[in-house]
């Protein structure tokens, strides 16, 4: 029994030790940004709440009480969290009317048939707030909560929601703005109603869920929505923190509350927290809030064991740096699995944070800087790990050495780069770079591009050959390099379609479209058809090679890391296309890549 008490002891000692480590890391920061912002003037900055509903409709029934009841209890629980982590007077400031939440009503210009989910219904309305709002809110330099009443009850009793739900892109320090749905049975008040059911459609797709579970879901992913409104990044719990529950910017919109009804609720983790004290809602100053805030990042280092993964660095801006989120996310998942853990940045700007938790396969390390005045700012490194979560360090130096070699041929620096070359492979004879390295000692920035009909050897590299015609969606095409030399761009200079390195290649900003005269001579084409590393999540393209005229191979649409390989027989082929589209309905970062193509006899 001693035993069993003693080992409880010890548990208890450990867990309030973990939190205790928590708490100063989070206080030490805070003294930090107090400090920065001591002898700023005070402001009075609120979040504010907009109600939008259509021409055609009213707003939902009892909106006013409801609004004031969900609002306030998210305040609750970000001022609760706040306080467990250890921020002190730092309440979520909010506009109030009284006792009352302040809601700025909005009537739409169209009828409910005019609004729906997607980003352009949401920078519609709030293009509409902004027109019927003016002198009142400035969507410019202020901090949104927007809740539409895009909901109607249908005549099998079932909802309809087609509201915006999202954070718009592009919150920081200076601005941000959310939406989400208002509905009639949404009330924090039906939070325990476990025993009754609610239908309801969203996205065209029936639904299911006591009514308990869809306040849970829909109230917070009106806190969920709320944080990416001030700024903050999805991101999850680390295995020591599940007894917490869930992170609120990870899943934790499926959780909020459900400590109500027994189970394990929702928590904000000590990274949300920490981006959250520099926000000037909570600083309540403006200083350097509105200056364009810039990083350098250098001296990085990356050392480790087993799944340990330490970066050590420096840092240097024009506005104070106090922290640096290192984040572990994994390839896809829109970075709802990103693990996270929080430094704080030395007053030198030398900082150190060790990242203990991956995921097998390929991963993503960013660092997230916080600065004082609000901003962020992040730079981001490549790696994978093995089946056991162990992270290849060797992989991560070789990405250092990719960003160096790119800084000097983006620079014209070829000698340097050459220099760099050799002595990094010197050092690291183990690593995967030996292509590029090869590739950068024998780079010839002055190659000619040649007639492929004098071709006499057996292949040829068709970025090597002259075109018939090319055309761009975008900028202008490039040949063996993603960006030429002494470009004044900064967006890498390797072409690398999927992140595989190819030292021959042709890229084009999709729509493209590349045409060679074969003149029947050749017998095969090969390549490899791929997203240029670095490419957003939501870009694609699709890889379309014809012969004349006549469609001799279609890629599906590919995305960020996936590449298709191109072998398809020519003979006889007089002309040859080779063609990309985009595979969404707008061009934005469609870097398509045809790497190594290739024509042989």
């Amino acid at each position: 029994m001693l035993k069993y008490a003693l080992a409880i002891c010890l548990l208890a000692i450990s867990a309030y030790s973990v939190q205790a480590d928590e708490t100063s890391v989070a206080q030490s920061l805070q003294a930090r940004v107090r400090a920065f912002h001591a002898d700023a003037p005070k402001e009075d900055l609120k979040l504010r709440v907009v109600y939008f509903y259509p021409a055609d409709r009213e707003p939902q029934a009892n909106y006013r009480e409801r609004v004031n009841r969900m609002v306030l209890d998210i305040k609750d629980f970000y001022d609760t969290e706040f306080a467990r982590i250890g921020l002190t007077d730092s309440p979520l400031p909010v506009e109030m009317d009284g006792d009352e939440l302040k809601i700025h009503m909005v009537k739409g210009a169209e009828n409910h048939d005019g609004y729906g989910y997607d980003g352009s219904y949401g920078r519609k309305i709030l293009r509409e707030i902004g027109q019927q709002l003016r002198g009142t809110v400035d969507p410019d330099r202020e901090f949104l909560l927007i809740l539409c009443a895009l909901c109607d009850k249908q005549e099998d009793g079932r909802y309809k929601i087609y509201s915006p739900y999202y954070g718009l892109g592009g919150a920081n320090q200076v601005r941000g703005i959310c939406f989400a749905a208002d509905c009639e049975m949404l009330d924090t008040l039906n939070l325990t109603k476990t025993k009754e059911t609610f239908r309801y459609n969203e996205h065209n797709r029936d639904q299911q869920r006591t009514l308990a579970d869809f306040n849970t879901v829909f109230i917070g992913g009106m806190a969920h929505e709320l944080g990416h409104g001030l700024s903050l990044p999805h991101n999850r719990e680390l295995p020591s923190e599940k007894p917490k529950g869930t992170a609120l910017m990870g899943s934790g919109n499926y959780t909020y509350r459900a400590e109500l009804v027994g189970k394990k609720g929702s928590f904000m983790t000590l990274a949300s927290a920490t981006r959250m004290m520099c926000h000037p809602l909570l600083t309540q100053s403006n200083k350097q809030r509105f200056e364009r805030t810039s990083l350098d990042v250098a001296d990085i280092e990356f050392s480790g064991s087993g799944k340990a993964l330490t970066v050590r660095g420096k840092v240097k801006s024009n506005v104070e740096p106090f922290a640096v989120i290192g984040y572990s996310d994994a390839e896809g998942g829109n970075n709802y699995d990103a693990y996270q853990w929080t430094s704080e940045v030395a007053p030198d700007g030398t900082f150190e944070v060790t990242l203990d938790v991956h995921k097998p396969g390929s991963n993503v390390l960013r660092l997230s800087f916080c600065h004082a005045n609000g901003a962020t700012s992040d730079v981001s490194y490549g790696f994978t790990a093995n089946k056991q979560g162990e992270p290849n360090i060797l992989a991560l130096k070789d990405g250092l050495a990719i960003a160096s070699l790119e800084k000097e041929m983006l620079s014209g620096n070829i000698t340097q780069a050459r220099e760099f070359a050799l002595q990094y492979l010197k050092q690291n004879p183990q690593s995967q770079l030996k292509p590029m390295l090869e590739y950068v000692e024998g780079f010839d920035a002055n190659k000619k591009l040649v007639n492929l009909a004098q071709v006499m050897e057996s292949e040829a590299f068709l970025s090597d050959v002259e075109a018939t015609s090319s055309k761009v969606g975008y900028g202008r095409p490039t040949r063996n390099s993603y960006l030429p030399v002494r470009s004044r761009q900064d967006g890498g200079f390797f072409l690398r379609p999927g992140g595989q390195f190819h030292a021959k290649g042709m890229y084009a900003h999709a729509p493209s479209q590349f045409t060679f005269d074969l003149n029947g001579r050749w017998k095969r084409f090969t390549a490899v058809a791929g997203m240029q590393a670095g490419v957003r999540e939501s870009a694609s393209a699709i890889f379309i090679v014809k012969g004349d005229g006549k469609e001799l191979f279609r890629s599906s649409k590919l995305r960020s890391t996936n590449v298709e390989n191109v072998d398809i027989d020519v003979t006889g082929i007089k002309q040859l296309e080779l063609i990309t589209e985009t595979g969404e309905n707008n061009i934005n970062g469609c870097w398509s890549v045809w790497g190594s193509p290739k024509v042989s006899r």
